[in-house]
């Protein structure tokens, strides 16, 4: 059976994630505090996604805000601003997200199949909950990466590596910013879609972890 991606809220799935990203991190970022990546205030406040095949092989969260309904990024939490830096894109008058703590089992990274799964399975949540418009951050290597994975979904990708973002790694990350995801969605493989909503878990309806 293929990779299986879903929202969830089911706490021994998320406590999974949680410690897979853990591990994940730390092995990239050696100098992150040990409890780096557990579970954290900000995931009670976002929608997760995993990736399972007999166990969680991968996972991310998106953090959504809305107009009158505002939260800060995981990526503001050191005081960057995403409205401030982007003016042109009028984030106080509409829904926008950010894809955050995406980690991938490093036996399922090599062919990029699972963290392709997961980037899709997260834009399709997002666009399903009426956002058009979502941010990251990564490190320079996977500009690339994610310009191409945008590419092949339809998305609008742009690159602003100028924008000087705080984080806790150490290393100058890149913000990146998907726009068009509602139509893209439209264009996504039925398969895919249809294996997203049949193989849900039983709590795992698309609503923010209680």
């Amino acid at each position: 059976m293929p990779i299986q991606f879903f929202p969830t809220n089911d706490h021994a799935l998320v406590a999974e994630y949680c410690e897979l990203r853990n591990h994940v991190y730390r092995r990239h970022y050696p100098h992150l505090e040990e409890d780096f990546g557990r579970e954290e205030a900000m995931d009670h406040r976002s929608h997760i996604v995993v990736g399972f095949e007999g166990r969680v092989v991968a996972g991310g969260r998106i953090t959504i805000a809305r107009p009158g309904r505002p939260q800060p990024m995981p990526m503001e939490e050191a005081g960057f601003r995403l409205a401030a830096a982007l003016p042109e894109f009028d984030l106080d008058r509409r829904a926008y997200c950010e894809i955050s703590r995406v980690a991938v089992d490093p036996a399922y990274a090599g062919a990029r199949r699972c963290s392709s799964g997961l980037i899709r399975g997260l834009a399709h949540l997002a666009a399903s909950l009426d956002v058009d418009v979502v941010f990251s951050i990564c490190p320079e290597p996977q500009v690339r990466w994610n310009a191409a994975n945008s590419y092949r979904c339809g998305v609008g990708f742009e690159a602003l590596p100028h924008i000087a973002i705080p984080n806790p790694f150490r290393i100058h990350m890149t913000l990146c910013v998907y726009t068009g995801l509602i139509a893209a969605d439209r264009g996504f493989s039925y398969s895919l879609v249809e294996d997203f909503h049949s193989s849900r878990s039983v709590s795992g309806q698309p609503s923010m972890l209680r």
